[in-house]
């Protein structure tokens, strides 16, 4: 039994790490499409692309967890510190270092917040059904 529901839980974690980076890719994508035909300053990127991730894991988080019955919260919280995890990975193999600014402490913050009531959301959306 116990075996399943960590199968479920990994299944819906994966899921949502999935869905979160593409949700983040095509997000960046409208994002500098913006950002190249409008007037919006170069100063606004890291904020936009703090709200682009955050919406990501917070949207990537809540269809992950519709599926299960609990712990909502805790897939969620998983989801956003794998994904916040992940996304420093990547950040070091391209760039060679991590800046932590406090835009970097931030993203880093609000990503795995996002995970966790996202999870909350996803687990709640499933109840109402």
């Amino acid at each position: 039994m116990e075996e399943g529901i960590l199968k479920k839980n990994g299944i819906a974690i994966l899921k949502g790490e999935i869905i979160a980076f593409i949700i983040n890719i095509f997000g960046l994508i409208i994002l500098s499409l913006i950002m190249t035909y409008s007037t919006i300053s170069d100063n606004n990127i890291p904020t936009l692309v703090i709200a682009v991730n955050t919406l990501a894991i917070l949207i990537g988080s809540s269809i992950a967890t519709i599926k299960l019955e609990k712990k909502g919260i805790v897939n969620g919280l998983i989801i956003g510190v794998l994904y916040m995890l992940i996304y420093l990975l990547i950040s070091l193999i391209f760039s060679g270092n991590i800046n932590f600014s406090s835009k970097t402490i931030l993203l880093i913050i609000l990503g795995v917040i996002a995970g966790g009531i996202g999870g909350i959301i996803g687990v709640n959306l499933n109840r109402k059904k």
